[in-house]
C-alpha cells in the first residue's frame, strides 16, 4: 500500500481494508463494496438505536475512518430510535443498505458483531448486547 504521508491516515486505511476483508470472510463474498455497504447499514443502524451516551463510547472506539462511517448522517435529536423487534431492526437495516433486503440484514447484523466482537473491547460490546432488546439480540448474536 502506498503511504499517503501521514501516518494517522495510512493506519486507518489499512485497519479499515483489515475489517473488510474480515467481514468479507464472514458474509462468504469478495465484493468489498458490498462489505463496506454491510458495515454502513449495520453500524448506522446501531448508533441510530443506541442511548447518545452509548453511541459516542462506541464510536469513539471505532478506527477513524469507519468512525466517520458511523457518523455519517448522524442527527443526535433522533436517536435513540425504539427498535424492539427482529423484524424492525432488519427492516431498518434493509433501509439504510443499498443491496441489503431485509431477509438478509440478520446474516448482515451477525456478522458485522462477529468482526465488531474480535475488533473491539470486550466489556464495551457486552454492554452493547445488553442495551439491545433479547428480540434483536437474537439477531445480532445468533
Amino acid at each position: 500500500m502506498p503511504e499517503l504521508g501521514l501516518a494517522t491516515i495510512d493506519t486507518s486505511v489499512q485497519e479499515t481494508n483489515r475489517w473488510l476483508d474480515a467481514l468479507m470472510s464472514e458474509l462468504g463474498t469478495h465484493d468489498k463494496q458490498y462489505a463496506f455497504q454491510t458495515l454502513r447499514a449495520v453500524l448506522t443502524t446501531l448508533r441510530d438505536r443506541l442511548p447518545l451516551d452509548q453511541c459516542a463510547r462506541f464510536g469513539a472506539q471505532l478506527p477513524l475512518l469507519i468512525r466517520g462511517l458511523y457518523y455519517e448522517g448522524f442527527v443526535p435529536a433522533d436517536v435513540p430510535k425504539k427498535y424492539r423487534r427482529a423484524d424492525e431492526w432488519r427492516q431498518a437495516i434493509a433501509r439504510a443498505g443499498t443491496h441489503i433486503g431485509a431477509e438478509q440484514a440478520g446474516i448482515a447484523s451477525r456478522a458485522v458483531f462477529r468482526v465488531l466482537d474480535r475488533e473491539l473491547d470486550a466489556g464495551l460490546m457486552n454492554k452493547i448486547g445488553e442495551s439491545l432488546p433479547d428480540d434483536i439480540h437474537a439477531v445480532v448474536l445468533h
